[in-house]
């Protein structure tokens, strides 16, 4: 099987992690794909609510600058 995209290896914690592997073997899943999904949830959440406090900052005349995270520690800015 090939990789879907961009590679990703977040650390959690054991109690994280062990939770993750019996959600995985209920659902009959690999472990790394369950926790893809989730992570993939989680960023269209934030994202969803990152990208609507944009739009209303735009509306009030802020913009707002895209920093790379090597920059400014973390990306924000």
């Amino acid at each position: 099987m090939s990789l879907r995209g961009k590679e990703v290896r977040p650390l959690i914690d054991e109690d994280a992690h062990e939770r993750l592997s019996i959600i995985a073997e209920h659902r009959d899943m690999q472990i790394n794909e369950l926790a893809a999904r989730l992570l993939e949830k989680a960023i269209a959440g934030e994202w969803h609510e990152v990208s609507i406090l944009l739009q209303r900052s735009e509306r009030l005349g802020k913009r707002w600058k895209v920093v790379e995270s090597s920059e400014n520690g973390g990306g924000k800015g």
